[in-house]
C-alpha cells in the first residue's frame, strides 16, 4: 500500500502477504526436530558452504556431512542460503536420525 493511505504518512512502503497453510507435510512430524537442528545448523555461519558450516556446527567430520550432502544430490559447496526447501528436505532425510538430539 502507498504511504498515502495511512495518517500520518510512513516514510516506507508496505505490502500484504498472503499466505496458504499446507494440507500436506514434507515431512512426518517426528522428523521435524530434525528438519529444524539442519536448518539451523546450516545457517549458523554466515557466508560459508554448507558442508563446512554443517559439519562444523553438529561437531561431525566433513566427509560425513559431505556424503550427506551427495546423497541428497546437493553439491557440498553450495552456501545455505542457495538451498530450495525441497533440498533441506532431502538432506534431512539423508542424515542420520541421530542429527535431532
Amino acid at each position: 500500500m502507498p504511504p498515502s493511505v495511512f495518517i500520518p504518512p510512513p516514510t516506507v512502503e508496505s505490502a500484504v502477504a498472503i499466505l496458504d497453510v499446507r494440507s500436506d507435510l514434507l515431512l512426518p512430524e517426528p522428523e521435524d526436530a530434525r528438519f529444524f537442528r539442519v536448518v539451523n545448523a546450516g545457517f549458523r555461519q554466515k557466508r560459508k558452504q554448507v558442508a563446512n558450516s554443517l559439519a562444523a556446527e553438529l561437531s561431525l567430520p566433513k566427509s560425513e556431512v559431505t556424503a550427506w550432502l551427495t546423497a541428497a544430490e546437493i553439491d557440498p559447496m553450495r552456501r545455505a542460503q542457495t538451498l530450495t526447501v525441497a533440498e533441506w528436505v532431502a538432506l534431512t532425510r539423508a542424515c542420520p536420525s541421530t542429527i535431532a538430539s
